[in-house]
């Protein structure tokens, strides 16, 4: 998908576009829901919720072709990763690259800005006014709002944000110490606001929120089927292939909450049986990584002992497992054949990216014989 008609790199104009039509893939489709309310038609919430939900998605399309409207910073980002010096040794120790997550954390934290802002007035507000259906908030908690994105990231263009939200027809007056807000192009969109600020409580309700999942207001969990949708049809396939083969083996499943929806944020998914992990993947629209767990570095060990009779497959399955040089209290040694190796211990598991359909055969065998 190529929102701009760029073409260069990657099919995105910068890391930071590419973060943009990250959070446009990771969107649910549109799914109306009815609420019990004694305050407004049904028919009414329902157009609300289609007129929230075009508002949203159409801010990150425009953001797409002209990021510095919204204060989006596009150069820096791309700039410093272009000049930075590979270091692998680095990586091996696990050390984190302080510059890269301030200027990562700049451009993303700006893209987060404008579901943000809905959602904190949201929830801060009294109530809906029955006949004009604008948001209604008192100006101290107005105030409260505004000064909660008083951080070092969003405070400078904190006035350009909210000048970009009036040119999209967001107004906001001040009567009898409230403030009204109201959008003339979308007069019923903070009714659909106010049923994902208010739906029931979760771990998944924030999550519901920036993905505009209707859907996920009387849901527990997001389905299998839903986080397919958002995925490449290639890494869904091969997530479906595998499903497929040990459904029969009474897993559960469990996917952990989004806090973002912007690159680098994806879907956790793990499969459990009697508590411990089996297999599991973090997969985005553009990226998958399929994990196969061992719990325990010792049964690494062991399975590499398996397949030393397989040499393909046995190296196949010693490539899965970055070696880890840290000096912190989960680092485990394990062993492939004659090599000693330092992994991660916090996870032991093996870590295929991108898997394709040879990947495929490999894991299901692997899992199969750790099974027994």
């Amino acid at each position: 998908m190529n929102i701009s008609g760029v073409k260069n790199y990657a099919g995105h104009g910068s890391s930071a576009q590419k973060s943009i039509w990250h959070s446009i893939m990771m969107l649910s489709s549109f799914y109306e829901v009815s609420i019990d309310n004694n305050d407004f038609k049904e028919a009414d919430i329902i157009v609300g919720e289609k007129e929230f939900y075009q508002f949203i998605k159409n801010i990150y399309k425009d953001m797409y072709k002209n990021p510095a409207k919204y204060a989006v910073p596009v150069a820096e980002y791309d700039d410093y990763i272009k000049n930075r010096k590979d270091d692998k040794t680095s990586e091996k120790m696990h050390k984190t690259d302080q510059i890269e997550c301030k200027l990562r954390n700049s451009f993303q934290q700006a893209i987060e800005f404008y579901p943000k802002y809905f959602y904190k007035m949201g929830l801060a507000a009294d109530g809906i006014c029955k006949k004009t259906f604008s948001l209604i908030i008192s100006k101290s908690n107005y105030t409260k709002v505004l000064k909660s994105f008083d951080s070092m990231h969003l405070y400078k263009e904190i006035n350009q944000r909210l000048q970009t939200l009036e040119k999209l027809g967001i107004t906001v007056k001040e009567s009898g110490g409230k403030f009204y807000l109201s959008c003339k192009e979308a007069p019923k969109m903070f009714l659909g606001l106010n049923v994902l600020c208010f739906a029931p409580e979760s771990k998944f309700k924030y999550m519901n929120y920036l993905r505009l999942d209707y859907k996920g207001y009387y849901r527990s969990m997001p389905e299998i089927e839903d986080i397919k949708l958002t995925m490449a049809k290639k890494d869904a396939a091969i997530a479906d292939s595998i499903i497929k083969v040990f459904a029969d083996n009474k897993l559960k499943c469990k996917v952990k909450p989004l806090r973002s929806i912007t690159s680098s944020h994806g879907w956790k998914v793990e499969y459990t049986l009697k508590g411990k992990n089996v297999f599991g993947f973090f997969a985005e629209p553009d990226y998958m990584a399929f994990y196969i767990y061992f719990n325990d570095a010792k049964n690494i060990t062991q399975m590499s002992q398996k397949l030393q009779k397989q040499p393909e497959l046995f190296n196949w399955f010693c490539e899965k497992f970055s070696e880890r040089l840290c000096k912190c209290r989960y680092n485990r040694a394990v062993i492939f054949g004659n090599e000693k190796r330092r992994i991660c211990g916090m996870s032991n598991r093996a870590e295929i990216i991108n898997p394709d359909n040879d990947d495929l055969q490999k894991i299901i065998t692997v899992m199969k014989m750790a099974a027994n």
